[in-house]
């Protein structure tokens, strides 16, 4: 910001001319031509000139040498290392630690070791005296009744038959029911297909007559219609 004290004094612009000089693109067109002429001389000039051929000069047979044969090293095999072959150790141990321990219980099975005798340290059997009055009593006359096994499962055989026969016969029966229904239901519909099928005439029918009656309105009397308004009131 100018000082308040001092007033300010706008500068007066210099006022400058402008001198005009003459200008031409002459100079500039020819030498555009002049590179084009001369990159023209350049693409005759090759299209002119043929390429020379130069042969290559035979090899010294006498001084070449094969080179050396690269004789590679074998491949090395080297054993596969896989978690089946571990997986199959370990099943292998396992069976021979089973036989093994099977080899052994039988071992000891075979292996005859006597009870201690301890018949000798006991009483010997003395036989008792039986009672006379006791046997008295038996009538050794009696028999006993006995049934066989063989009859036994004989007449439950047979009552199994003959609830598989009375069971083959209310099965029959029931079939023969559920038969006979099914014909007479199928007679039914079939007989109920037949009457709707029979074409039957609706009657004529009668309608109660129309009694015409005279109005008792009155008759539309006609007027000639006012289009203007002067016949408006």
């Amino acid at each position: 910001m100018p000082h308040s004290a001092i007033p300010f004094k706008p500068k007066s612009l210099e006022e400058k001319l402008v001198e005009v000089q003459p200008f031409s693109f002459e100079a500039r067109d020819k030498q555009r031509e002049a590179l084009k002429e001369k990159k023209i001389q350049e693409l005759r000039k090759e299209l002119t000139e043929f390429p020379s051929f130069k042969a290559q000069l035979l090899p010294d047979f006498n001084s070449t040498r094969l080179p050396e044969k690269m004789v590679k090293s074998p491949t090395k095999v080297q054993p596969f290392h896989l978690r089946l072959q571990e997986r199959g150790a370990i099943r292998d141990q396992r069976w021979a630690q089973m036989m093994k321990e099977e080899l052994r219980q039988q071992k000891e099975a075979t292996c005859f070791k006597a009870n201690p005798n301890s018949v000798i340290y006991r009483e010997p059997f003395l036989p008792k005296k039986a009672d006379r009055s006791l046997i008295e009593n038996i009538d050794s006359t009696v028999q006993e009744t006995f049934e066989l096994a063989t009859e036994k499962r004989a007449k439950e055989r047979a009552e199994f038959e003959m609830r598989k026969a009375e069971k083959e016969i209310m099965r029959e029966k029931a079939e023969e029911e559920k038969r006979k229904e099914n014909e007479e239901r199928e007679r039914e519909e079939t007989a109920r297909l037949r009457q709707e099928l029979v074409h039957k005439a609706n009657p004529v029918r009668h309608y109660k007559k129309v009694e015409i009656k005279p109005s008792d309105q009155q008759l539309t009397v006609p007027h000639t219609p006012h289009f203007s308004d002067r016949f408006r009131l």
